[in-house]
């Protein structure tokens, strides 16, 4: 790939409140979130819990992660933000399959590979960090871009970098996102090629796992397993759906007829939104933001 010759990356979005201020930067907090074909940007207030920036882009596929970086590398070296190094935080989220949540009190810094391990094949040139998700006791385990990481920190050094994995975020986006039903409630992500599926009840983690969907009838098929398991009547139950689906979409109504019950899902209101985010649909980006809920 000759980075010089080719566009390796497309904005798809881009949204900036009037609020921000490149003087204020010390009280930002920066996210990225990187999967294999994608790049999410937000940047949010800290003292404000203000979203004032969200950024999406596709990248162009790659073959491992030295490419990966090249192409992170053309989009930051062109960007009038993700160059400066003085945010108060950095979140780095990576949007990678192998995961796992564990509970807490099973976890131990020496055991976080085979407990992955133990969900998914893990190779042992395959990097594997781990966190604890702040919105409940559990431990998000997962496999990492070394490469991507260590370019990060070259280019933050002066800031605090936390590393965090998809998953987990969904988990705090669901988790901080009241009122929550006495009943078994399911939580649903879509985001691109994958389903993302929670099932919480009072506002307490049961059921949490993700998809890889080759084709639209799979999410019926998904759903219906997941309801039928947890006793989720798809007319009268709570069924939210966030992500890269939109409301008037054929495929909205196609899950609409066989889940009547299905309802888009709405943004957290611990984050304030200022005007210019009324162009973006309230279930759109529920995992980015659920991000600031692990600083």
């Amino acid at each position: 790939m000759d980075i010089t010759k080719e566009k390796v990356y497309k904005p798809i979005r881009k949204v900036k409140d009037d609020k921000f201020s490149i003087d204020k930067i010390e009280q930002y907090c920066l996210i990225l979130e990187i999967g294999d074909r994608d790049l999410q940007v937000s940047i949010i207030d800290i003292k404000s819990n203000r979203v004032l920036i969200l950024e999406d882009y596709s990248l162009n596929k790659t073959a491992d992660e030295h490419q990966k970086v090249q192409v992170l590398k053309a989009l930051f070296d062109s960007h009038h933000l993700l160059m400066v190094g003085f945010w108060k935080e950095v979140i780095l989220c990576f949007k990678t399959p192998k995961y796992c949540l564990a509970p807490l009190s099973y976890f131990s810094k020496d055991n976080a590979r085979a407990i992955l391990k133990m969900n998914c094949e893990v190779h042992k040139d395959e990097s594997v960090g781990y966190y604890k998700v702040n919105s409940n006791n559990s431990v998000n385990i997962f496999t990492y871009q070394k490469e991507v990481l260590k370019f990060v920190r070259s280019i933050y050094v002066n800031s605090k970098i936390k590393v965090t994995h998809q998953s987990g975020m969904l988990v705090n986006a669901v988790l901080y996102n009241p009122p929550f039903a006495n009943e078994n409630e399911l939580s649903l992500y879509i985001d691109r090629f994958y389903l993302h599926a929670a099932v919480t009840n009072n506002g307490k983690l049961l059921y949490f796992n993700s998809f890889k969907i080759q084709k639209f009838e799979e999410y019926t098929r998904y759903i219906n397993l997941i309801c039928n398991e947890f006793k989720i009547l798809k007319k009268e139950g709570v069924i939210n759906l966030w992500g890269y689906i939109k409301k008037d979409s054929s495929h909205f109504n196609a899950l609409k007829k066989d889940f009547p019950a299905l309802t888009m899902g709405s943004r957290t209101k611990k984050l304030n939104f200022g005007f210019k985010f009324d162009e973006i649909a309230e279930h759109q980006y529920f995992d980015v933001f659920g991000n600031y809920f692990n600083l």
